[in-house]
């Protein structure tokens, strides 16, 4: 059963006590059971702690063992539910999408050569931008991330339809595992034209979802993803985007040569970096940098004094990798930027 630590009052609100349910539900369905152990769990939702006892979270690990793991052990996981919980954007209209969140369906499709089937998760909004849609691209461990399932759901707020690309042909959550992520992205970074090419097919795939208006799509891309949804961009005016946002993506010249990138069809681009990201090199950024340049692009670069890696992600504050480390400020500056630019995207859509 679930059950409130201290005793009710006033403040126990319905939104508290739905979002305790949906943590409790969306780590049941996320982690193995050898990650949760035997213990009761408790989770702070915008409230009081709340506690599921063990029996109950077993018999719901048993019934979703089919589901994807979607987050690395339950210290990442409870440390993104904490930063879901107090979003502002979430809270709005009484907290109804904090405490029911949204649904994901699965939305399988395959590589542009049918060679791979690819596992993404379609959110919808309530109130459609008029056909608007944003394409996420995941980090190397792969697209069930919890933290991705929280930029959807900010981004459905807002009225975008959000689809959370595959890149990897990963249905049960194995990018958490390292070496399969590893073995799975080595392809990709050999041969920069099947990464290409599956970020196409993700494009494709949102494009053709009922309601979506295939000129109004934006991308966004972390670490991994970041270099995908650049990848995209340099295809110019034939990427199917019409704006690309990387967060701390890996930064190089794109190796493939980049398309005129100067017609009013090519995607803008906005780029927010961390200058104390190890995985890029100065000669990488101004690689980067001199390539855009010299397509053509719309582009605007987001520079971070002393932050490090994924800086977005608050569970990156448990990373005792010093590569990594969540900065707060350029996350939330970072964010506002990039909503500003598909906000757009989006009133551009409705004109």
């Amino acid at each position: 059963m679930l059950y409130c630590n201290t005793h009710r009052s006033r403040h126990h609100s319905i939104r508290h006590i739905l979002g305790a349910i949906f943590l409790r539900q969306l780590l049941a369905t996320s982690l193995p059971t050898a990650l949760l152990g035997s213990g009761s769990y408790s989770f702070r939702f915008g409230g009081p702690s709340w506690q599921a006892s063990p029996g109950r979270f077993q018999t719901q690990l048993a019934m979703a063992a089919c589901e994807p793991r979607m987050a690395k052990d339950t210290a990442y996981a409870d440390a993104v539910s904490s930063a879901r919980s107090g979003d502002e954007l979430l809270q709005e209209d009484g907290g109804a999408a904090l405490a029911f969140g949204f649904a994901f369906e699965p939305l399988v499709y395959e590589d542009e050569a049918g060679l791979r089937r690819l596992h993404g998760r379609l959110v919808r909004p309530t109130s459609s931008k008029n056909g608007a849609a944003v394409l996420l691209v995941h980090t190397a461990a792969g697209p069930h991330d919890v933290f991705l399932r929280w930029r959807a759901e900010v981004l459905a707020a807002r009225g975008f339809i959000v689809l959370i690309a595959d890149l990897l042909g990963d249905e049960s959550g194995r990018g958490w595992e390292p070496e399969w992520s590893q073995a799975a992205r080595q392809p990709l970074v050999e041969d920069r034209s099947l990464l290409r090419r599956r970020t196409r097919a993700s494009v494709a795939a949102l494009a053709a979802v009922e309601g979506v208006n295939p000129h109004r799509i934006g991308a966004i891309g972390y670490c991994f993803g970041g270099r995908a949804v650049l990848d995209l961009a340099r295809l110019g005016a034939g990427a199917g985007v019409a704006a690309v946002v990387s967060f701390h993506g890996i930064l190089d010249d794109g190796v493939l040569p980049a398309a005129d990138m100067s017609a009013a069809t090519a995607p803008r681009v906005l780029i927010c970096h961390g200058d104390a990201d190890p995985f890029v090199s100065p000669e990488s950024r101004a690689a980067c940098e001199s390539q855009l340049r010299s397509s053509g692009a719309r582009w605007d670069m987001m520079v971070f004094g002393g932050v490090r890696h994924g800086f977005t992600n608050p569970a990156q504050l448990l990373n005792d990798n010093p590569a990594f480390g969540f900065d707060p400020r350029a996350a939330e500056v970072s964010w506002a930027a990039a909503e500003t630019l598909l906000l757009d995207l989006a009133k551009r859509a409705s004109s």
